[in-house]
């Protein structure tokens, strides 16, 4: 169900659950994979909103080649703050975001930093469409911070509409609405789209006053309403939503590839962007790669994938979050410069 976004045609990948829900709540549950229409809309959209250097043309020839991690070394995922764009409130975000995060992180495989609010970013960041934040100057920050995934999420807006089911004599009114929840992950590393994932539920209920005009016409359009959702069926459909979520995403973040930086070498050492934190050891190998392909992402920007290993550096002295490593004789590598473990 996750897949890296690929090629010109980006893929968004997710599940909606459709509930027949009465007035006591009770509910029966199946799944429908999105349908075609929206899978278009959505790639176009995705394409468009890659941040930094990223782009959806990037992200199959960049993973293509690698296998899928086998390093046992743990990959550093900050997320940032849900956008609550449902209205949920300050309260139930946050339960719903320690929730997520708790499934996410769920064999403690990942090292979670989390960010609660995005101050002076605001006015920078456009509009969170499907939880893509394009602000380049917050993935830098990222980068800095020697994070390997960049993750957000959005709660999209209740959406009601009033349909017709069935056929005539046993056509029924229902209210039908959706629940709606998007993650994408970043490759910080590479700048590029990992993945971007739909978790949703529909709601159907009876409704309650019905516009006759409306109901006689035969090939009505469904008419837009405000969402009316008792409680106990919203916290129990978020639930399962985030849920999902967490395991599906965490599932998908583990097979990629573990992929780090040279954070600086000179006469004093070459250091690294991973440490004990993330289970370096003295000894570790890391290969260095050099610069590869080099393709135009969706913004414009000319964007240069890794290459093959031009060197090798091993760790000889590790802290929390760096190590020191030695080089090769003849070797010279710079700042910035992606490894990727080997042994």
């Amino acid at each position: 169900m996750n897949q890296p976004v690929q090629g010109a045609g980006c893929r968004v990948h997710g599940k909606t659950t459709l509930l027949f829900a009465s007035q006591t709540g009770a509910a029966i549950h199946y799944c429908k994979v999105m349908n075609r229409g929206l899978k278009l809309l959505m790639s176009l959209l995705l394409c468009l909103a890659l941040f930094a250097a990223g782009g959806c043309a990037t992200t199959k020839k960049l993973y293509s080649k690698m296998s899928p991690d086998s390093s046992g070394l743990k990959k550093r995922i900050l997320v940032l703050p849900f956008w609550d764009q449902a209205g949920l409130g300050e309260e139930k975000l946050e339960q719903l975001a320690t929730q997520f995060l708790s499934f996410l992180n769920k064999d403690g495989v990942f090292v979670i930093e989390r960010v609660r609010r995005l101050p002076g970013v605001a006015d920078r960041v456009r509009t969170p469409e499907f939880g893509i934040v394009t602000d380049p100057e917050y993935a830098r920050r990222a980068d800095q911070m020697g994070m390997n995934i960049m993750l957000t999420a959005v709660f999209t807006p209740l959406e009601t509409q009033r349909i017709k089911t069935g056929i005539w004599p046993f056509r029924k009114i229902k209210d039908e609405t959706e629940i709606a929840m998007y993650v994408n992950a970043f490759d910080v590393i590479n700048g590029t789209l990992l993945l971007t994932r739909l978790e949703s539920v529909k709601i159907r209920t009876l409704a309650d006053i019905i516009d006759d005009d409306w109901e006689e016409e035969e090939n009505a359009e469904p008419q837009k309403i405000k969402p009316e959702i008792d409680e106990k069926t919203l916290t129990k459909s978020l639930s399962e939503i985030v849920e999902n979520q967490g395991a599906e995403v965490s599932s998908a973040l583990r097979e990629r590839p573990w992929l780090g930086r040279i954070m600086s070498s000179d006469a004093s050492g070459t250091f690294i962007n991973a440490g004990s934190d993330v289970g370096v050891k003295p000894g570790s190998v890391f290969e260095v790669l050099g610069p590869g392909e080099t393709i135009a992402s969706a913004s414009g920007r000319t964007l240069a994938l890794p290459g093959s290993a031009v060197g090798e550096i091993k760790v000889t002295e590790v802290m929390k979050d760096r190590a020191l490593t030695s080089v090769q004789e003849g070797a010279s590598f710079k700042a910035g410069q992606i490894i990727r473990f080997k042994k």
